[in-house]
């Protein structure tokens, strides 16, 4: 997909770390070099251009360099370019999301989204669960763990039999939802960690319930009732969820979070979200 340079002149300094200027020089020497590596030559010599020129269009897009940034010392080379990227999945989504025109690429888009939002979810449950220590809420996370990679499967499905690509529109907004979840996941107490991430846990389901009434929404408008019903029916057994974790909160996990005492505090978990 090309990349456009139409908001370059609207970058502000706190949109990255690359000037308007050279936002605009990176845009000509990367597309200057990306030519040159398709018109022939080595195999090396082209692959070498090429890197290079993506590495430009890149830095222009996002308004970010890994490379400058840590020679700054802003950040280390890898935590840059993890950066870099993300704000060129940003760009890009930007842009497509500006060539939606139909409801049908409307809702295409929205069953990507699902799609993203289940697979992160999934990842990040099965990740938390061992860490509680409240039995019974690691038992009900483990299980909704199990459930959420059998709605990515049903997903994939559904995405491949409309002719969908699954890998697009990655849910951004799950991403920084879960990104919470990993500071409450550094709670240093564990039974105050386990009331934090049932709250938490709660706020990404009621994100998801709205995600799956209009995507529901959207499948009735096109005639498609099947699956909207589908999908009203995944909300339902999320709100079950959310209920369980509500009982939970209220009948046991803020209840002993409040005996915690300072002095019981233990060090800090820590949990990684890809």
């Amino acid at each position: 997909m090309p990349l456009h340079f139409r908001s370059l002149s609207a970058a502000t300094p706190h949109s990255g770390n690359v000037s308007t200027s050279e936002r605009w020089l990176s845009a000509v020497a990367g597309a200057g070099l990306t030519m040159r590596a398709l018109r022939g030559g080595g195999l090396l010599r082209r692959a070498v251009l090429a890197a290079a020129g993506l590495s430009l269009l890149a830095r222009s897009a996002t308004g970010y360099c890994a490379v400058k940034g840590t020679l700054a010392g802003e950040t280390n080379f890898k935590q840059g370019a993890r950066e870099q990227m993300r704000r060129l999945r940003q760009a890009i989504g930007a842009e497509t999301a500006a060539t939606l025109e139909t409801m049908g690429e409307l809702y295409a888009a929205e069953l990507q989204e699902l799609h993203s939002a289940e697979r992160q979810l999934a990842g990040v449950t099965e990740r938390i669960a061992p860490m509680m220590q409240n039995e019974a809420l690691s038992l009900r996370v483990d299980e909704y763990a199990t459930e959420l990679r059998a709605r990515q499967a049903d997903l994939e499905s559904l995405l491949a039999r409309s002719g969908i690509d699954p890998r697009a529109h990655p849910d951004e907004a799950m991403r920084a939802l879960l990104n919470e979840t990993e500071k409450m996941a550094r709670v240093c107490a564990p039974i105050v960690r386990d009331a934090a991430l049932a709250a938490s846990l709660q706020r990404i389901i009621h994100y998801k319930i709205a995600g799956y009434g209009t995507i529901a929404a959207y499948a009735k408008s096109l005639g498609r009732s099947e699956e909207a019903a589908h999908f009203a029916e995944l909300a339902a057994r999320d709100k079950a969820v959310d209920a369980d974790f509500s009982r939970l909160a209220k009948g046991t996990l803020n209840l002993e979070a409040a005996k915690t005492a300072p002095e019981r505090m233990s060090p800090p978990g820590s949990l990684r979200t890809h």
